[in-house]
């Protein structure tokens, strides 16, 4: 396994020495997604951040994003047209969907006592350009933040949401989950079928 630069690995040192931190969680959460990825199994499966990467977590990790409220859902999920503009062509469907979030062991990075130990200022976490970093082929603080949490025992992160001032998020990883963990849909049997059984 290749070994961490050491400014990476002194940082993975510092969240692991944050677990016994570590916040459950019993609450539901919200998630807006396409049409085509409401379904049960692509909802929660992770893969989609895995393989486009996001803030918190590199391309390769599974990550489910979801926002505590559903105004949260709502605005990170049009946060492109809030930043850019709306483009009617660019306007699709999406569905806003209730998870029901059963979890022990969370990095709570709401915390400025957390934020401290792990080393980073608020402004330093919302405003880095995660995703032009990614595009360089490198990794973004906030990705290793979430790469560390999985390596060090936590089954995710809560964080302030960049879009809504008063809102958060929880990024889960389904790998990491415990056994006495869960997230599930919440009215899973409502939801649209998989795109595989959809007419043809």
């Amino acid at each position: 396994m290749p070994k961490e630069p050491p400014e990476v690995q002194e940082l993975f040192d510092r969240i692991a020495a944050c677990l016994p931190l570590g916040v459950p969680l019993d609450a539901p959460g919200f998630r807006s997604v396409g049409v085509l990825y409401a379904n049960e199994g692509d909802l929660i499966s992770g893969e989609g951040a895995a393989y486009y990467g996001g803030r918190w977590n590199p391309p390769g990790i599974q990550a489910v994003y979801a926002s505590l409220d559903p105004v949260t859902a709502t605005r990170e999920s049009f946060q492109e047209f809030i930043k850019y503009g709306f483009k009617p062509d660019n306007i699709r469907p999406r569905v806003m969907v209730g998870v029901k979030l059963k979890l022990r062991c969370l990095l709570d990075l709401r915390s400025p006592s957390v934020r401290r130990k792990v080393g980073f200022r608020l402004d330093d976490l919302l405003q880095e350009d995660w995703h032009g970093i990614q595009s360089a082929g490198q990794e973004a603080w906030t990705q290793a933040i979430g790469r560390g949490c999985g390596l060090a025992g936590f089954e995710g992160l809560l964080v302030p949401s960049v879009t809504e001032g008063r809102g958060a998020n929880v990024v889960v990883f389904p790998d990491r989950l415990r056994p006495e963990s869960s997230i599930e849909p919440i009215g899973a049997d409502e939801l649209p079928p998989h795109p595989s059984k959809w007419p043809r």
